[in-house]
């Protein structure tokens, strides 16, 4: 389930903040053996300083891949809760964001036939997609089955090919 924007925007700001925190914290551990003569620390300190590294990257790293994760592009941001289009409505309708939205949630192939149908404007014949992926014609079948049962596109009989157009509808 998708987060509010505002919610998404303080939990990325916390996330900001403790990987700050934790880098600060990181250069201070790091360059306490060059300020302290480390010979001079008891072997208990040296431990914890070396605990206290780590603890302090595990952190630097879980908020870095929190922000990795959570980002959007920033036209985006805003559509977090924008309705789906009505049922028929085709790719000259579609923003760009939603379409670039609708291919970051599908996988590999169906992501690269997505890709090809959208630089296509959203029509396209679907032998030029065989040509344009360098898939099997059997497997952009296939693939265009996935797409048309969760209504990303519709194919037409146009003599001996289909055309493939965009939809983007409800389901």
């Amino acid at each position: 389930m998708a987060q509010p924007p505002d919610m998404l925007r303080r939990s990325r700001f916390l996330a900001k903040t403790v990987l700050a925190g934790a880098a600060a914290l990181l250069v201070l551990l790091v360059a306490i053996p060059f300020v302290v003569n480390h010979q001079s620390l008891p072997e208990p300190i040296i431990v914890f300083v070396s605990l206290f590294i780590l603890i302090a990257a595990l952190v630097a790293g879980t908020a870095a891949a929190y922000l990795f994760m959570s980002r959007l592009p920033a036209t985006q941001q805003s559509d977090v809760g924008a309705p789906a289009l009505p049922e028929g409505q085709g790719a000259a309708s579609t923003p760009p964001e939603l379409e670039d939205l609708v291919i970051r949630l599908l996988d590999g192939d169906e992501r690269r036939l997505m890709r090809v149908i959208v630089q296509s404007r959203g029509d396209v014949l679907q032998r030029d997609l065989v040509t344009a992926t360098g898939f099997t014609g059997a497997k952009v079948s296939r693939l265009l089955d996935r797409l048309e049962e969760r209504g990303l596109v519709v194919r037409e009989r146009q003599g001996m090919t289909n055309r493939v157009r965009l939809t983007l509808r409800q389901k």
